[in-house]
């Protein structure tokens, strides 16, 4: 290659060999732009693969090696974040429906993997590598076995259509336009490797293209696997109603995580309908009884054993603990960890299990891993728990924190209680964490211990009747009476007849 000198930099010209192709690159480029081309090149000749589903080829810069992989490291942060439902039975009831699903999609010989999520929030996700989840928040809205089909079949359409695996690409491809000018979201930063991603492809939104080829396939595994696809369109129909919001564990709900195309619930209905004039005679199975009778018992809504805010003080009966929340204070309770965020989202408290057996080495830990600075330092039983107390400062890409720790000795656990926030906004918070922080302490309180989530009851109308009258012998207001009829996809009013199974709310 030839060097020229050009206003002070580096300029290069030459040739690049681009897979099979031999590309005279223009004279007189800046070394960084040429380098970048250069590997836009390479990749652009070598990242390409086949869709499963399209029998196209397409730009990919995931292996499916490198997706199985995501989806791997993805699964166990999930399955910690949010936790799977305690019901083994339910369980692989679901995995049955998924593997009929998956038996008839393009990618039948990817070892799909399905899991009930312990989460209020409707939503049904899928990760790269073929792990679908759905969480016990919708099954409470799904009323039959067709209608779980297709909402699992919009799911695996996602994973043989490669809808996760393609916003990645772009995301790496984004980044790869940084040095030529183009801007790097704070989005595209957290995929800058597969070690990176993690949590955050549940959070990606897929195009109205995407939801639309997934409805599609949904329709076509469900048909295909011998379900009234058309059925499929009843989950969307509900959703319309519910209008859900995500929940107190900060799982993204479906409305968040899938755009709704136009005309979504004709789209479905038509299609499903062209499946059935081209195949005639193909037995299709509703199955509403026999799924209604699987979700006797099922946990609904947030389940106060894993904790709970009542009267501004957070209870979790399971470890028998209890502490202050701030007034206005958003609580955001998951498996792994209690998050509280200030209303104007500027400061956090956070509580976690530590990993190490004692207060001394689970600081020590925190210091070095954050690379924190120790303004202050004391040992002190604190109600009756010894606790190591920090005041510490550090630094982030974002700014710098400044924050207090105490890491409560609790049995054979250490908790570790964090309050952080900028350095110039601590004098303003540091009142608030320290109370929080130093209000933890033993829950004695049987009645507060001993709570019970609400759980669904299948139940059968014993007369024909309207739905609002069935109703009335539980005692439920009328704002839980209109949440029941969204349940069995009801109107209050509707004339209900003799022996129909119904889903209500019991504790």
């Amino acid at each position: 290659m030839k060097k020229q000198q050009k206003k002070g930099f580096l300029y290069l010209s030459g040739w690049v060999l681009a897979g099979s192709k031999k590309i005279k690159l223009k004279s007189g480029w800046p070394p960084l732009v040429f380098y970048f081309l250069t590997m836009a090149l390479i990749i652009a000749s070598l990242a390409c693969a086949v869709n499963p589903v399209t029998q196209k080829k397409e730009f990919m810069l995931l292996s499916r090696s490198d997706e199985l992989a995501l989806g791997q490291q993805t699964d166990k942060e999930i399955i910690g974040t949010y936790g799977v439902y305690q019901d083994e039975t339910l369980n692989q009831y679901i995995s049955g429906v998924g593997k009929k699903l998956v038996s008839v999609s393009h990618q039948p010989d990817l070892p799909f993997t399905f899991k009930i999520m312990d989460s209020p929030v409707v939503n049904a996700f899928a990760v790269p590598g073929g792990y679908v989840y759905v969480t016990r928040g919708i099954l409470a809205y799904l009323n039959d076995e067709a209608e779980l089909s297709g909402t699992m079949g919009h799911e695996v359409g996602h994973v043989t259509a490669r809808h996760s695996a393609q916003l990645y690409t772009r995301a790496q491809a984004a980044q790869l336009g940084l040095a030529l000018g183009s801007a790097l979201s704070r989005t595209f930063q957290k995929f800058a490797g597969l070690a990176e991603a993690g949590l955050n492809v549940l959070f990606l939104s897929f195009s109205r293209e995407h939801e639309r080829q997934a409805d599609d396939l949904g329709v076509l595994y469900a048909s295909r696997a011998g379900y009234e696809a058309s059925h499929m369109a009843n989950m969307f129909v509900t959703l319309e109603r519910l209008n859900p919001s995500s929940g107190k564990d900060g799982l993204p709900t479906w409305l968040s995580t899938h755009p709704d195309p136009p005309n979504r619930v004709e789209a479905v209905r038509k299609a499903a309908a062209d499946w059935k004039a081209a195949n005639p005679g193909a037995g299709l199975a509703v199955s509403r009884d026999d799924y209604l009778r699987k979700l006797d018992g099922l946990v609904f809504g947030d389940d106060p054993r894993q904790g709970y805010v009542e009267s501004q003080v957070f209870y979790h009966p399971g470890l028998k603990f209890q502490f202050p929340v701030p007034a206005g204070w958003k609580v955001n309770n998951t498996a792994s960890q209690v998050q509280i965020i200030s209303p104007k989202e500027d400061a956090a408290i956070m509580l976690t299990l530590a990993s190490e057996k004692t207060t001394e080495e689970a600081a020590q830990a925190f210091v070095q891993n954050n690379k924190a600075t120790v303004l202050s330092s004391e040992l002190k039983t604190l109600n009756g728990f010894e606790t190591r107390r920090l005041k510490f400062t550090l630094k982030t890409d974002e700014g710098n924190l400044a924050g207090l720790a105490n890491f409560i000795k609790k049995d054979d656990r250490v908790m570790m209680f964090l309050g952080y926030t900028g350095d110039s906004k601590f004098i303003t918070y540091s009142e608030i964490m320290s109370d929080t922080l130093n209000g933890f302490k033993l829950l004695s309180d049987q009645a507060k211990i001993n709570v019970k989530p609400e759980r669904i009851k299948i139940i059968k109308a014993a007369r024909a009747d309207s739905l609002s009258n069935l109703l009335k012998p539980y005692g439920y207001n009328q704002d839980k009476q209109k949440q029941i009829a969204v349940m069995n996809a009801m109107e209050l009013t509707d004339k209900v007849p003799a022996g129909t199974l119904l889903k209500i709310v019991t504790k």
